[in-house]
């Protein structure tokens, strides 16, 4: 059972972390509305759109930004309970380090249940309609799910299961309108690549339906002149950070079943699992701070603090992500190997503490 004391501390992290992901979200939208300036004029895409563009991709934004936040929140907050003395008199009223650690680690349970719930249930959702409201002020014939896509080019329809960030669609089908608005031919492909200004479709199977019947073709390889032009792709493309687990778990199996390379989205995948565990070790990288010497300085150090070991964290995950791809580690230890090193340090400046 938590205590007043408990409560109370466990209150100080939820307020810092809240505070600080108020501080770094407002600066992100900033940056993210100044990066779709230079989007503004192409079709119909207008600064309406690009506001509200910004506001559906700032779930997923958010999400990416709470291990900071809870970082710099609990050394700014928690650190005025070190300066103001507050620490000390827990310590008198013999509150050990293991029971405050426990109670910073209770508030960064409820800082990680949230953060799932909004990468998980909010931010893909809101994602996929962000990259479909970009599509469609693009080109009103794109329509853009979270994996896929729907085009339409005339009397041509053209569904693909899922895009390659390489530009190829896997599991096309293209649909043929005869004048009259009826089904002319439909034609199915594994996967279809861009060749010099064409289309290569491979594994085809074609259906073409008059009134005298259907007749089926089957191919190897089929060039096609039109299907998709390769410029709307920087739009169509979602990336893998911006999917959610569960798409990233159906889109691995797809993949593996069609023998191409996961390795980038399975990476991705296991970065989803371990990206809410770091909230706890950033959590825990704040503590020993907020102790003896270390916690002389003021908010000024402590935010400078913060942010470099917030800032290494993201730059140790990201080069970790590239060398596991570069030389084939496996993803799960690409993707949870930042984590375990800060977890280790972590615990090696908690046990040299002195409180």
């Amino acid at each position: 059972m938590t205590t007043v004391l408990g409560r109370y501390v466990i209150l100080q992290v939820l307020t810092g972390t809240a505070l600080a992901l108020l501080l770094l979200a407002t600066l992100d939208l900033v940056f993210a509305m100044i990066g779709e300036l230079g989007d503004i004029g192409r079709g119909n895409y207008g600064l309406q759109e690009a506001m509200a563009y910004a506001l559906l991709t700032f779930p997923r934004r958010i999400y990416e930004l709470i291990p900071t936040a809870a970082l710099l929140g609990s050394l700014l907050w928690l650190g005025n309970l070190a300066a103001n003395g507050e620490l000390t008199a827990m310590r008198a009223a013999s509150v050990t380090l293991r029971r405050l650690v426990f109670w910073v680690l209770q508030g960064g349970l409820i800082v990680v249940l949230a953060m799932v719930a909004l990468g998980e249930l909010v931010a893909p959702g809101a994602e996929a309609r962000g990259q479909t409201l970009k599509s469609f002020a693009f080109d009103e014939r794109l329509t853009v799910s979270r994996i896929g896509l729907w085009a339409r080019d005339g009397n041509r329809i053209v569904h693909a299961d899922a895009i390659l960030p390489d530009d190829r669609l896997l599991g096309v089908r293209v649909v043929e309108l005869n004048p009259e608005g009826g089904v002319a031919s439909i034609t199915k492909a594994g996967r279809a690549v861009p060749e010099n200004g064409r289309w290569r479709l491979t594994d085809v199977h074609k259906s073409q339906f008059s009134r005298s019947g259907v007749v089926a073709e089957t191919s190897p390889e089929v060039l096609v002149d039109r299907l998709l032009a390769p410029e709307y792709f920087g739009v169509l493309v979602v990336e893998p950070r911006q999917m959610a687990a569960r798409d990233l778990a159906s889109y691995i199996a797809y993949l593996r079943e069609n023998h191409l390379d996961s390795g980038v989205y399975e990476v991705a995948f296991w970065q989803r699992m371990t990206l809410p565990a770091s909230t706890w070790v950033m959590l825990l990288l704040a503590l020993p701070f907020l102790f003896g010497r270390q916690r002389e300085g003021g908010a000024g150090r402590r935010l400078f603090i913060g942010l470099i070991l917030g800032v290494g964290f993201v730059i140790v995950m990201r080069g970790m992500t590239h060398m596991g791809l570069v030389y084939d580690l496996p993803p799960w230890f690409a993707a949870s190997a930042p984590l375990w090193l800060f977890l280790l340090i972590a615990l090696l400046a908690l046990s040299r503490t002195r409180v």
